[in-house]
């Protein structure tokens, strides 16, 4: 007797139960429906019999289904939904008939648009999952199960932000529907940022069991980010009875080149990635350099270290309480990115008990080795103007002491404004032991050459500040000064270069050393014999520049005392960083053993030359010959100056000074 195959006779059985019950409807429907006057009651029983009748015939059909003929139809409609092709090359099997109905897919591929350079986006040699009914019917998604065997996942995002996979969810985090068991096998995933210049590839697993120690999820990988050398560790507790209503702990491990980011956090809600609290440390050789992980824009920097506590709610991160060293200065505060809209906006306040003066170089682009070597002082490296285009902030700075050598500097206060592409420092304040330095520097980065502005102005600054002597100065009074420059370029050097604008400066009034004095006339016999010390009225000094592509000229400048009006004029090449300016002092009284000579003060800025122009100097010794070779004792007349100077007009000079910008105030002895 030949054996009847079991799946033959199931499906007789359902035959016959079917027209059993078909035929049993039949005779409901003769006695109920057909036989009388049609009543709005027998209309809707006999609509309420098709309906069950259906149902019933829907449920069987599903029942008995064999899905492997539904693979085509499935694929189609969620390429529909992917809005790419979508393939099933395996086995589809649905168990819809139970409280926790699942899925299992063998072969599913997801192909890649054809900008991607490769074919797929996903292969997933298997993937299976459950869903429990009851919630799912009120709204609820809760996976029992969610399981891949080795999927390689690929993620390739083009230049201009374009990905091959959207997420969900904009900026807010991924929101995973809660997994109760959550594993991985021999997972693959590689990624092509090439907005962050990201190659990476990774290994991903989970292991099933929660009793084994340890971490149970691992993501590890390397790869290349911006041309250097890229690895991730991530590690997370068992996914296995995962409760949703506790954090589920991780920690990470991410290094670039210098960069390094150590995480130990948890999410808030897991499987809900965005919210999230950790510990961060974060260390590098330069905080500009955090730019290819964080698409920020950071300052150029000295080498850092910072540590705080990292949280994500949506598109808002907060970086908080963070302290820690740049450089020699310290820093701390508290930062927040709002990543919402279409750029990242950066807000918080930063803070430093001691700013070490030399990590400010960094800060505008520092000195390449070259222009070390020659002697430069403007920094020429480029600055990433170009990234001020990526991001608006408003951030507060504020360092209450200032270490410096060079420079008496007491404390420095700003306010950092970035408004679509545009860089505004305003104030930039510095408070010197004596006199403050204010002003507004803007640097306008809408352009492919950006273009800075600087207004700055010096009030009250005691001169002898930077002079030295000790007890016994060049000179002492309170210098009024301001300069409006602006220039293109990407770095300090390149403004510099091309600055226009003026630039004025004013000593209303002070002292100023005598022998000094008389030297800038080189009147040798007086600076002989006045003592070292002794310092004379310094009725005023008034220098003014007007700045042409990069060179500053000043045609007349004045520094009156009360025995020599001392007047010069000349030129700062910032192209070459260079000047070229004379000086001469003019007796106001009669002097015995002047030359008659320019001093001359040239070369590098770094190491100006001074020296005395030999042309007059030399005319002068020869008239001196020539009169002694007629008379000896009239040898001496060329050397002898009637002193006939007068004073300089300071009222007028202020005025005009003032006129021009200065923040000139009356000021008594």
């Amino acid at each position: 007797m030949a054996m009847v195959p079991a799946t033959d006779s199931r499906w007789k059985a359902a035959g016959r139960e079917v027209r059993v019950s078909l035929a049993r409807l039949g005779v409901w429907a003769r006695r109920t429906l057909w036989l009388g006057p049609w009543t709005g009651l027998r209309v809707a029983s006999w609509a309420a019999g098709l309906v069950i009748a259906l149902l019933a015939a829907a449920v069987l059909w599903l029942y008995f289904l064999d899905w492997n003929t539904m693979r085509g139809p499935v694929a189609r409609y969620a390429s529909a939904r992917l809005g790419r092709p979508v393939r099933i090359d395996g086995n589809l099997d649905v168990h819809l008939f139970s409280f926790t109905p699942s899925v299992s897919v063998f072969g599913l591929k997801v192909a890649n648009p054809d900008w991607a350079g490769t074919r797929q986006a996903a292969d997933i040699a298997h993937l299976a999952f459950s869903v429990r009914l009851l919630p799912l019917l009120f709204g609820n998604t809760i996976l029992p199960l969610v399981r891949f065997d080795k999927p390689d996942i690929v993620v390739v995002r083009r230049a201009d932000g374009v990905t091959n996979w959207e997420f969900g969810g904009g900026n807010t985090g991924w929101n995973i529907p809660p997994i109760r068991r959550f594993i991985v096998q021999d997972g693959h995933i590689r990624i092509d940022d090439r907005v962050r210049k990201l190659a990476f590839t990774g290994r991903v697993s989970s292991r099933e069991t929660a009793g084994g120690g340890g971490s149970a999820f691992e993501l590890m990988g390397d790869g290349s980010l911006n041309g250097n050398a890229f690895t991730a560790q991530v590690h997370g507790g068992p996914l296995i009875n995962v409760d949703l209503n506790k954090p589920y702990a991780f920690q990470a491990d991410v290094r670039a080149g210098a960069t390094h980011v150590v995480v130990a956090g948890t999410i808030t809600h897991p499987f809900h990635l965005g919210q999230f609290t950790a510990a961060t440390t974060i260390s590098g050789a330069n905080l500009s350099q955090l730019y290819d992980l964080t698409g920020l824009a950071m300052p150029q920097t000295a080498a850092y270290r910072v540590s705080g506590t990292l949280t994500r709610d949506g598109a808002l991160y907060r970086f908080r309480d963070f302290s820690g060293v740049v450089g020699s200065s310290d820093l701390r505060g508290s930062v927040t990115v709002d990543a919402s809209g279409a750029k990242p906006y950066v807000s918080g306040a930063a803070t430093s008990k001691v700013l070490d003066f030399k990590d400010l170089g960094a800060l505008f682009g520092g000195q390449s080795r070259q222009a070390i070597a020659t002697g430069r002082l403007l920094p020429d490296l480029p600055l990433h103007v170009d990234r001020l285009r990526q991001m608006d902030a408003d951030v507060d700075y504020d360092a209450q002491t200032i270490r410096s050598r060079d420079f008496p500097l007491r404390g420095v206060h700003t306010h950092v404004a970035l408004r679509n592409s545009v860089l505004v420092l305003k104030p930039l304040s510095f408070q010197f032991a004596y006199g403050r330095l204010g002003g507004t520097l803007r640097i306008d980065a809408r352009n492919a050459v950006p273009v800075t502005s600087v207004d700055a102005r010096v009030t009250d600054i005691k001169i002898q500040q930077f002079l030295g002597g000790g007890d016994a100065p060049a000179a002492t009074g309170l210098l009024e000064a301001r300069a409006r420059l602006e220039g293109a370029g990407n770095s300090v050097q390149k403004v510099a270069a091309s600055a226009n604008g003026p630039v004025t400066l004013v000593v209303p009034q002070g002292n100023f050393n005598e022998k000094l004095a008389e030297l800038t006339g080189i009147d040798l016999l007086n600076a002989l014999l006045v003592g070292g010390r002794r310092t004379t009225n310094l009725r005023c000094a008034v220098a003014h520049f007007e700045t042409r592509n990069g060179v500053m000229t000043a045609p007349r400048f004045v520094f009156d005392t009360d025995p020599v009006r001392i007047e010069g004029k000349g030129a700062i090449d910032l192209r070459n960083e260079t000047l070229a300016m004379t000086l001469q002092g003019k007796p106001k009284e009669f002097r015995i053993g002047r030359l008659h000579a320019p001093i001359r003060i040239d070369g590098p800025l770094a190491h100006p030359h001074i020296g005395i122009e030999a042309g007059p100097l030399a005319l002068q010794g020869g008239i001196a010959v020539a009169l002694g070779f007629l008379f000896p004792p009239a040898a001496i007349l060329p050397f002898v100056d009637p002193g006939l100077e007068k004073d300089a007009n300071c009222a007028g000079l202020l005025t005009e000074a003032k006129a021009q910008g200065a923040p000139v105030r009356p000021h008594r002895r």
